[in-house]
């Protein structure tokens, strides 16, 4: 008899979850928070993978929220700078195929938004035409990731 009154109250419990997750765009101090910058350690594209899963499955979530969510959060800014950036050039494509199918798909989808620091790729001799379609550039990448947090209220992904 309690597993069925258990069972009587799981949606409830489950929709309160759900509800939780979509208030998690409000900060512990009940600030706004205006987007998400993900962190990427600098040096290993086995990371940039990680976080463009976590990208997908939050994704995913919003999607199960469905009207709950506000359609008017912006994509994840996913800043590369340093040696990553080569990621995103067509000559290196074929190196890091999984990661740019999945980047370039959640971009689609809007999900994220990809900048490439300027100096990282002329650091390491790309060319910016070669650039794929998907990703922007900035001048300096952690300059960036300051701004978004600190100027337009972003948080860490």
């Amino acid at each position: 008899m309690r597993w069925l009154f258990l069972l009587a109250l799981l949606p409830n419990l489950l929709f309160s979850q759900i509800s939780y997750a979509a208030d998690q765009l409000i900060t512990a101090d009940s600030k706004m928070v205006s987007g998400y910058v993900a962190r990427i350690n600098l040096k290993k594209a086995d990371q940039v993978y990680e976080a463009l899963q976590r990208a997908e499955a939050y994704f995913q979530t919003q999607q199960q929220l469905d009207a709950q969510v506000s359609p008017t959060v912006p994509p994840i800014a996913f800043v590369i700078y340093g040696p990553d950036v080569e990621i995103f050039f067509r000559e290196n494509y074929s190196d890091f195929k999984p990661i740019v199918d999945l980047a370039a798909r959640l971009s689609a989808l809007e999900v994220i938004d990809i900048k490439v620091c300027q100096v990282s790729y002329e650091k390491e001799g790309l060319d910016k035409s070669t650039l794929l379609p998907f990703v922007t550039t900035v001048p300096f990448g952690p300059a960036e990731v300051t701004r978004l947090l600190e100027d337009q209220q972003y948080d860490l992904f």
